[in-house]
């Protein structure tokens, strides 16, 4: 009798993963014998974990904060996606070899216009953040179309990089600081603003911080925060309250997901079954 296949999500920390629940739910609903776990990975021991990936112990992993960029290094292979990105969210582990790929900008620009029902074609927006995530949405928003993409970061230097890295790319580019009075500017002029940094995050560095102040919103923007921990994080409490339209990091978090799902497996992954068992999970007391 053949064992079953192992998958697993990598990160540190990872208390507030919900991979293992919808994964495994998918993984029942096909009826393959596979086990989904949360394998907490401090970046001290990613390496030996990788290394145990190509001896055959574990047939993909999804890749989380803060490893998207070193694995990206370190996988044998990389996808176009995952090359234009610079990070990797997947690994799919063959013959002793791992592929390194990313699902995060296919994940978030369904959730976007199929959830959000937003279509940014044209449309001026302002992303957060210029990290592993940060790279995907902003990768998305030039493939949707938009039409200028003002980028935000901590660390400006980092939001410059990302600028040069889509350079070429038929839209607009400005790059901030966090802090820069210029960006409430910007966000006067957008109709899409994505917060892709950790802030809000249930179990992360500042639970309770947004990343901006309330009064830099207006109702005439649409807030997609990718934090999916807790549902409403403190951006899209004060976005709801000041009449804008929301989407949370919920859909994202799924339909990356159900892509890295497809790419181990060859066969569509059961969507609608992942985001059931999300929401349930997500809902649940002390989630």
């Amino acid at each position: 009798m053949s064992r079953p296949l192992r998958f697993g999500v990598i990160g540190w920390p990872l208390g507030h993963t919900l991979s293992p629940v919808f994964q495994q739910a998918a993984l029942d609903d096909l009826g393959v014998a596979a086990v989904y776990d949360a394998l907490p990975t401090p970046p001290e021991d990613l390496d030996d974990r990788l290394r145990a990936a190509r001896r055959g112990e574990w047939r993909g992993l999804n890749i989380t904060i803060p490893h998207k960029l070193r694995v990206a290094e370190l996988v044998d292979q990389r996808t176009p996606a995952a090359e234009r990105l610079g990070a990797v969210n997947t690994v799919d582990a063959r013959d002793g070899r791992l592929i390194g790929d990313n699902t995060d900008v296919e994940g978030f620009a369904r959730a976007l216009t199929e959830h959000g029902g937003f279509d940014p074609a044209g449309a001026r927006a302002v992303l957060l953040g210029a990290g592993g995530a940060g790279r995907a949405v902003a990768w998305a928003l030039a493939d949707l179309g938009v039409a200028h993409l003002t980028l935000a970061n901590r660390r400006r230097d980092r939001a410059d990089a990302l600028a040069d890295a889509l350079d070429g790319q038929s839209l607009g580019i400005a790059s901030r600081g966090l802090d820069d009075p210029a960006l409430r500017q910007e966000l006067r002029r957008a109709a899409l603003l994505v917060n892709a940094t950790s802030l809000g995050m249930a179990g992360g560095p500042d639970p309770q911080a947004s990343p901006l102040p309330p009064a830099w919103l207006h109702d005439g923007l649409f807030v997609c925060d990718i934090v999916y921990r807790p549902a409403e994080t403190p951006l899209l409490a004060q976005a709801r309250s000041t009449g804008c339209r929301v989407l949370g990091g919920l859909e994202m978090l799924v339909l990356q997901g159900a892509a890295s799902l497809e790419r181990w497996l060859g066969r569509p992954a059961p969507v609608g079954t992942m985001m059931e068992a999300a929401r349930h999970a997500l809902a649940a007391p002390g989630a």
